[in-house]
């Protein structure tokens, strides 16, 4: 796989801007802190220079992934809020995906630890020819050595132009039967994002659909309503949260139903609900973007 000049310059630029974005939510993130004022202003930062790849994913405690700001969010950071920031942005298709987890009253540095050392072992070996399953080992010997576990059934993944998630998944654990035998190419994109966590007992380690409705769609297909069919000319294939869509049909002055998360999923569109540890135990998350050349792995975010 190769790319041009012109798209490698935007890649390199939307993995710029998305750390930049974190340096800076890592200067206010802090107990009190309103998850709305926090989602905006994520969204603020990254859409100054360029658009989002994917809405900004908060997710705190023994939620893993895929929460993020409602429509009328009223939620505040608490004094022992652990936070994952997963965020990514899009320069003319080229994206990237980045986090980083936050301890608000530091007593999780072990855990968070864990997820950043397997991340850093996993770069540390990328290389053309490498099998993913290599990958997860690196990932599961890494995060077990501190006492932690992997999350089994979250993966990393490569990432196409326009495409968030598109060909291989990267897994946490050297089992997943489907890493047993793709290898990495030169020119691919990936996003490498070990979860640890302290779960205990034999259900640890992975994680399940939360009862909580979906705040985070995407298009799979012809929409029938004339609110979906905007949606989709609006971002396409992109994954969208529904504030941001709300504040678009905002933009647009198009009045939208309260229920407009029921709408879309009524209107083939998929709903993301927020993924939670099933035992409740605490999660860290650690991701950067790499791009695999004939040196090894470059870190774009």
């Amino acid at each position: 796989m190769s790319w041009s000049k012109v798209e490698l310059h935007d890649l390199q630029l939307a993995g710029k801007i998305a750390h930049l974005t974190l340096d800076q939510i890592e200067k206010i993130i802090q107990p009190g802190l309103e998850i709305a004022k926090l989602y905006d202003l994520i969204e603020l930062y990254i859409t100054k220079k360029a658009d989002l790849a994917f809405p900004p994913n908060i997710s705190v405690d023994h939620c893993a992934a895929h929460d993020s700001a409602s429509i009328n969010e009223t939620r505040v950071l608490s004094k022992k809020a652990l936070v994952k920031v997963d965020i990514g942005a899009n320069v003319n298709g080229m994206l990237s995906d980045t986090a980083r987890t936050f301890s608000l009253d530091g007593k999780h540095s072990r855990l968070i630890k864990a997820s950043k050392d397997a991340l850093q072992a996993a770069i540390q070996i990328i290389k053309p020819g490498l099998r993913v399953n290599e990958i997860g080992a690196a990932v599961q010997d890494t995060i077990e050595a501190l006492g932690f576990k992997p999350i089994a059934n979250l993966t990393g993944h490569e990432l196409e132009k326009g495409h968030l998630h598109s060909g291989l998944s990267i897994p946490s654990v050297i089992s997943m039967p489907f890493a047993k035998r793709a290898k990495l190419k030169p020119g691919m994109i990936l996003a490498i994002e070990p979860f640890a966590t302290n779960g205990k007992g034999m259900n640890s380690g992975y994680v399940e659909d939360a009862p909580s409705p979906p705040l985070i769609f995407s298009a799979r297909g012809n929409p029938k309503t004339a609110i979906g069919k905007l949606l989709v000319k609006r971002y396409e294939k992109v994954p969208f949260s529904l504030r941001s869509a709300a504040r678009y049909l905002q933009g647009q002055k198009i009045k939208f139903p309260s229920d407009l998360g029921t709408v879309l999923s009524g209107d083939n569109f998929h709903g993301y609900r927020p993924l939670v540890e099933r035992t409740g135990g605490l999660v860290s998350q650690a991701e950067h973007t790499v791009l695999v050349t004939s040196n090894g792995g470059r870190i774009i975010t």
